[in-house]
């Protein structure tokens, strides 16, 4: 990490402790400024990025393509696919499919033939990989406005769907495209680079899936289960990069095995804290990613200042203009075309279907594939304007992080969208029916005792108490009205806050350790966090 200005690339602990606090003082006020002014996060982390790396003296900060492939790709594309839901993508693989694999495909061809046009001398090869790099859209900013803002479920589902599997359609076609800079390929040569990619990915992580699963059916230390859920991505990921497989498709295929079969074999308090860590993990790594990808950008904006401006312009705005009319044409045209042939490309609106297609914007994924582009080609001759392709794909994401993701709120608006009433009352009805179930089996537990077990009617008080906030929570105006429920939602809180002031004179008058105290202040949260989310 060289100063600037400087020359030296002796890296000094001063400059390290002086990057690692301006990213975490960077993190910090991204998060603040996103919750006041109501931008994504990942928008706010990019221009406070920005706005670091052009504070004087600061020292360079160059983000290597290792780092990020290797040390910030796996966990992310793990989290993402643990968490997702399998029935509900396969139910939508028609969309799915067709956002991850053809419009990835499209859009590279598209950006390659934009790119082509104004610096032909880049050459096929070099802009196919280009084009790859800034093809595949990172939904992660784009899914969490839409969750909060709410809208239908399987909008939701194609988006998420479609961040598994364009990173590792995107990553092979880049990796054959790179293969090759040079020297043009034989069918045969990517119809086995392909099979390589695919099949050695899927294969390879279902591996890891079951030998993971059957390590931890045997792991009874929480903690241990926590290591062993941080290794799985990398035990997947790095040995299918060695082996010139998709390590991305190793990635998700070991995940959603492991989100699938795996997780009923480990034990709730495991389970809990696992999940706990992986939550904040996520957002630190997220945060993280996209600060960096912010500094890069002043370093990467000089390197092209020789440029003439005409020309720069001009593939600027068309490659941009090229990513965004071809992913709306596509969720727009091609539903309808498919239709035709008797597939059925899902039930997405009109509507649905535009805002599908605007949710586009690209991340510091995009940008790590780009820097990953070689110095030189397998002849050995320089490879020409890797600079003006580094340019381009970092205004490709900041116009599509930016440019898509801040109107989106007033898109949704505008539209109207909003999910149904079944989807909106799902998690009450599912605890509603819960209950039920609990409360039956209260009564088959009385009617098989002559003398009634000690705290049965007790529980039984407890779960007539749940079943009844659920049934407010439901129909509102036939179980007091929505003023009263909102009487007894602060009133439970209000019970709460004096169970905590108990607790803590407790502690402090030494009645009880402090393990006690952490210990029932958990089950405290939870309880309030569960009221929280009731809202």
């Amino acid at each position: 990490m060289p100063a600037r200005g400087t020359g030296n690339p002796e890296v000094v602990p001063s400059q390290v402790f002086l990057v690692a606090a301006a990213l975490a003082v960077a993190v910090l006020v991204g998060r603040l400024l996103a919750g006041r002014i109501g931008v994504p996060d990942a928008a706010a982390y990019v221009l406070i990025g920005v706005a670091a790396g052009l504070v004087p003296g600061l020292p360079e900060v160059r983000l290597s393509p290792d780092v990020v492939l290797l040390a910030f790709l796996p966990p992310l594309v793990y989290y993402a696919a643990f968490f997702s839901d399998p029935r509900e993508t396969v139910e939508h693989v028609v969309p799915v499919v067709g956002q991850s694999v053809g419009l990835v495909l499209a859009t590279a061809v598209a950006a390659a033939g934009t790119l082509l046009l104004v610096f032909p001398d880049v050459g096929w090869a070099a802009a196919l990989a280009f084009g790859a790099a800034i093809a595949p859209p990172d939904p992660v900013a784009a899914t969490s406005v839409l969750q909060r803002l709410g809208v239908p479920r399987r909008l939701v589902t194609v988006l998420e769907g479609e961040g598994l599997i364009n990173d590792g359609v995107a990553l092979t076609l880049f990796a054959i495209a790179v293969s090759h800079l040079g020297a043009p390929p034989t069918v045969p040569q990517v119809l086995l680079g392909i099979a390589v990619e695919v099949g050695g990915g899927i294969g390879l992580g279902l591996v890891v899936g079951i030998a993971v699963a059957w390590l931890r059916e045997r792991t009874r230390d929480p903690l241990s289960q926590v290591v062993w859920s941080l290794a799985t991505p990398y035990l997947a990921f790095v040995p299918a990069q060695l082996l010139h497989a998709s390590g991305v498709l190793a990635t998700v295929t070991a995940a959603v095995w492991l989100g699938v079969r795996g997780r009923g074999v480990i034990a709730p308090k495991a389970r809990v804290q696992t999940e706990t860590f992986w939550r904040v993990l996520n957002l630190l790594l997220v945060a993280f990613l996209f600060v960096l990808l912010g500094f890069q950008v002043p370093h990467i904006v000089a390197a092209v200042a020789g440029y003439p401006i005409g020309p720069l312009a001009l593939a600027t705005v068309g490659i941009v203009v090229a990513v965004v009319v071809i992913r709306l044409l596509w969720a727009l045209l091609i539903p309808g075309l498919v239709s035709r042939f008797g597939v059925r490309s899902g039930e997405l609106s009109r509507a649905e279907r535009l805002v599908l297609g605007w949710c586009g914007p690209r991340g510091a994924v995009s940008l790590a594939v780009a820097l990953s582009l070689p110095l030189a080609t397998p002849q050995g001759e320089p490879l020409i304007r890797r600079d003006l392709l580094l340019f381009l794909t970092v205004v490709v994401v900041l116009a599509t992080l930016v440019g898509q993701v801040l109107p989106l709120p007033a898109l949704l608006r505008r539209l109207h969208l909003s999910p149904a009433e079944r989807e909106r009352t799902e998690g009450v009805r599912t605890r509603r029916t819960m209950v039920d179930a609990a409360l039956r089996e209260v009564e088959d537990l009385a009617a098989d005792h002559e003398d009634e077990p000690a705290g049965l009617e007790a529980m039984r008080q407890v779960l007539e108490v749940r079943r009844d906030n659920l049934v407010r929570e439901l129909e509102p105006d036939e179980a007091g009205g929505e003023g009263s429920a909102a009487a007894e939602h602060d009133l439970q809180l209000r019970v709460l806050a004096a169970q905590r002031r108990t607790l803590r004179r407790l502690q402090a008058d030494g009645e009880i350790t402090r393990r006690t105290l952490i210990e029932i202040s958990q089950e405290l949260d939870l309880e309030e966090a569960r009221l929280h989310h009731a809202e």
